[in-house]
């Protein structure tokens, strides 16, 4: 499975075309499938991804209105493009209207996808997000960072514990501190 990671600034050109990062290229075939995709950005998946999602989608239970939904909007704005001979790919006005993309863009590997976004949405994205990158970690991992799932770091809130459960000095362990008057 491919893993795209990193962020790259782009440019669409008039004729609606975005150049694909040559390492997200090397890693995937000539195919991609780009539709609609949360929070204001477009998903882009290679072919071998999209039919695994397209599968999950398919899956879901069609008498209920919630997935009935999501696959309808789903798969109504997807498009398959194919990688021209310089790494562009075709993106559809309709798609680059939805998400407010003019000609600068962000291409951003979100491990099984890339997400197309334009900066001023990303970015308010970004700051209106109501949880910090470490809050959201919190919330995933529980109150331990994934860092501290193996037992390599204390988070911070244990480090916090420990500071002001121990004395500060020899003396306050003691009992000997002399208190002002």
């Amino acid at each position: 499975m491919t893993s795209f990671l990193g962020t790259h600034r782009h440019t669409v050109d008039a004729k609606g075309r975005l150049s694909i990062p040559s390492k997200f290229r090397k890693a995937t075939g000539d195919v991609f499938i780009v539709t609609r995709g949360l929070d204001g950005c477009l998903f882009l998946y290679p072919k071998e991804e999209w039919d695994l999602i397209a599968q999950k989608v398919r899956s879901l239970e069609w008498t209920e209105d919630d997935p009935r939904f999501f696959a309808r909007e789903f798969a109504a704005y997807a498009h398959e493009m194919t990688v021209d001979s310089h790494g562009r790919v075709m993106i559809p006005q309709e798609l680059r209207d939805f998400v407010h993309i003019k000609t600068d863009v962000l291409v951003i590997g979100a491990f099984e996808r890339i997400e197309v976004w334009a900066p001023d949405v990303y970015k308010a994205y970004r700051s209106g997000y109501a949880h910090t990158f470490e809050q959201a970690s919190a919330r995933l991992y529980g109150k331990e960072r994934p860092a501290d799932v193996d037992g390599k770091r204390a988070s911070k809130a244990k480090r916090t514990v420990k500071a002001k459960s121990a004395p500060r000095t020899r003396r306050a362990a003691k009992g000997k501190v002399r208190k002002k008057r």
